[in-house]
């Protein structure tokens, strides 16, 4: 017969591969969830990628069932009460959610209008004070707009604050002057003195879109600071007066307003109540993944069709 403590050795043994076994049961069943919330994440993130295009054809929807109704109530005119404007919230799109917001680009201040040379010395001037105004608003220091003006003109002649290929070569890594408009406003981190927080400041008050620069701006959408770019005579109480009364279905009735009369005869070409360039920032969420996106569309004034000009997918 085995002796007692044999017996126990042979309980301690039977109990460390009990335990061996558990352990390894255990990490087996770890890492089988590891990866199938892994594959479960790949899923739901291509899902997700797949779905953020039907999310671009819902936007480009919403805005030609936008100018649909316009075109049916005889009113062509784009403010904050319209169709596109309004966020859309959880809205059901295949196996998961879209939440989304369009902008008009046009209610904003566009950069790539210091790139046009139409209309003369007395017209460009126009569009640099506007710029450098919207800086000094934004208390942002307005000799930037050297520097901005360097990047997207086609020469290499600098302006008094500004930099030319010749500056940025001499940085490392080199690179030269784009010496043409912008594509984008992730251009600006190349641009010298605009660091992440400057460009975060003026995001929200300025575009490139369109590219060629020279659209009115839109008053039915401008937010306060951009309406005050417009002219050195609007005050911060005129452009609330202008806001107050939006929606504006025409430009008669903007240039009703009793502050803005006198000044909107000399900016008639520089704005307007409606608008071609809108912008989208999507979300899809399906589960616990999330896939944002940034979409740039130009709607179609006749078709009411929209057509892609810029997409990002986060």
């Amino acid at each position: 017969m085995p002796r007692a403590d044999e017996r126990g050795v042979a309980l301690l043994l039977a109990l460390l591969v009990l335990t061996l076994l558990t352990a390894l049961i255990l990490e087996f069943d770890a890492e089988a969830r590891r990866e199938y919330r892994a594959a479960a994440t790949f899923r739901d993130d291509y899902k997700a990628s797949m779905l953020t295009r039907a999310a671009v054809q819902a936007t480009r929807a919403v805005l030609a069932q936008d100018l649909l109704r316009e075109k049916m109530t005889g009113q062509k005119y784009d403010g904050p009460t319209d169709i596109w404007a309004m966020p859309i919230k959880n809205y059901a799109i295949g196996d998961g959610f879209l939440t989304a917001q369009i902008k008009d680009e046009t209610g904003k201040v566009n950069l790539n209008d210091l790139a046009s040379t139409s209309g003369g010395e007395q017209e460009q001037k126009k569009k640099v004070f506007r710029v450098k105004r919207l800086f000094e608003l934004l208390k942002v220091n307005p000799n930037l707009v050297d520097a901005l003006i360097d990047w997207i003109d086609q020469d290499e002649a600098p302006q008094p604050a500004g930099a030319e290929s010749l500056y940025y070569q001499s940085l490392r890594p080199p690179y030269r002057a784009a010496n043409s408009p912008l594509p984008g406003l992730g251009d600006l981190r190349l641009i010298k003195g605009f660091t992440p927080e400057i460009i975060e400041r003026i995001e929200p008050y300025v575009t490139v879109y369109p590219l060629e620069g020279g659209a009115p701006m839109n008053l039915n959408t401008a937010d306060p600071i951009v309406i005050q770019t417009l002219d050195p005579s609007i005050t911060q109480s005129i452009a609330t007066e202008i806001v107050q009364g939006r929606p504006y279905k025409t430009k008669v009735e903007l240039d009703r307003v009793s502050s803005f009369q006198e000044i909107g005869r000399t900016l008639r070409n520089d704005y307007d109540i409606k608008s071609d360039y809108f912008s989208a920032h999507l979300a899809i969420t399906i589960n616990e993944t999330t896939k944002t996106s940034f979409a740039v569309l130009k709607r179609d004034a006749g078709k009411g069709e929209s057509t892609v000009e810029y997409l990002r997918i986060l």
